[in-house]
């Protein structure tokens, strides 16, 4: 008896039936599409299995016409784009699991199967890459500044509030999925429209400042005492500083930060002290009374001046009004052991007559 066969004769007498449906369904799928845009997305989907003779045929095609070089760059910035894509948007645009990987070896037949799904699927790319884009592009972005002495309320189109303090600059950009500000220098107040799956964060040097519906304020003086300072009137923040630094803060607390985004311990706040420019006023919380004098300076020339490194140090507190210096320099004398002599219109904060004598002793005290 003759043995058994171990495997059937193979026979190709040319598709099956269940091919020839896959030639006839990617013919009404082409005939709908661009064709440089359709060997634009072959070639592309193929790229990692062409045969030498394929990859010259490829280069043909580039080198026969301007537009196929330049549909095929674009595919290739939108797949870079595309692996950028988060996977909970990625997978509005997934492929039917049809769509496999073929190798070189694989009967063309089988490639011509996978065809279909595989130019769809770089076409689909295209259209969710771009769509993807376009959900990422700014839905506002405008720029905000005020000058010295200056300051400025703006209403966002989201609902949310700015105040702008003197000499304040700041660029907001919302987009569909969050909100962003970055403030360069200055101090702002932000009241915040909660809005859900829409952050709301604040750049300011190493620091961002994350809420979802809170009023705070941020300032970046950096340039002028070498701080930036987080302020929460009502709701919480999140702050992030350097590294891992991360600080909650509540209605009625406050963090300070250096240059590096270190961040100091939370502290708590004086009852109205967050933003009291807002009134037209300044605060002071046993702040040496040069650090006094230089805020006053940001709103406006004072013309006082202190020359004495000891006087510089004396330490004052109590709120001001920015717009009466004069009270300001009038109540010194009373608060401080100071005198003021005025000479043209520069007046010299100095040490008074009978204290400079106890100098020594003072300055001890005042450390």
């Amino acid at each position: 008896m003759p043995g058994m066969t171990a495997h059937p004769p193979r026979h190709d007498f040319g598709p099956s039936a269940q091919e020839q449906a896959d030639l006839r369904e990617y013919a009404d799928f082409a005939a709908t599409q661009d064709d440089v845009a359709l060997a634009a997305a072959t070639w592309f989907s193929r790229r990692h299995a062409l045969t030498a003779q394929q990859q010259a045929e490829f280069a043909s095609w580039q080198a026969a016409d301007p537009a196929h070089a330049e549909a095929y760059a674009q595919l290739q910035s939108t797949h870079r784009v595309a692996r950028r894509i988060p996977a909970q948007f990625a997978a509005r645009w997934a492929v039917p699991p049809a769509a496999t990987h073929v190798t070189p070896q694989a009967p063309r037949r089988h490639w011509l199967r996978a065809l279909p799904y595989a130019a769809a699927a770089m076409l689909l790319l295209s259209v969710g890459a771009g769509g993807y884009q376009w959900w990422q592009q700014p839905v506002f972005s405008q720029s905000y500044a005020t000058m010295r002495g200056q300051r400025l309320a703006v209403a966002l189109p989201d609902g949310s509030q700015v105040q702008l303090d003197t000499a304040t600059q700041l660029h907001v950009t919302l987009y569909r999925q969050r909100r962003e500000v970055r403030l360069a220098h200055g101090e702002a107040l932000f009241q915040v429209q909660s809005k859900q799956g829409q952050p709301f964060d604040v750049l300011s040097g190493p620091l961002t400042v994350t809420v979802v519906g809170t009023q705070f304020a941020v300032r970046n003086t950096l340039e002028h005492d070498g701080g930036l300072r987080v302020a929460v009137q009502q709701g919480h923040v999140r702050v992030a500083g350097a590294g891992q630094e991360l600080v909650d803060l509540r209605a009625g607390q406050g963090v300070s930060s250096d240059a590096g985004g270190h961040l100091s311990e939370v502290a708590s706040l004086a009852p109205n002290s967050v933003a009291p420019w807002r009134a037209g006023r300044v605060t002071f919380d046993n702040v040496p009374l040069g650090a006094a004098l230089a805020e006053f300076e940001r709103y406006g020339d004072t013309g006082l001046v202190v020359r004495d490194p000891a006087v510089a140090q004396l330490r004052i507190g109590g709120s001001f009004s920015l717009t009466q210096l004069d009270r300001f320099a009038a109540a010194l004398p009373q608060l401080l052991p100071v005198q003021i002599v005025r000479s043209g219109t520069v007046s010299t904060i100095g040490m008074a007559p009978k204290a400079a004598a106890q100098a020594p002793l003072m300055q001890l005290q005042q450390n």
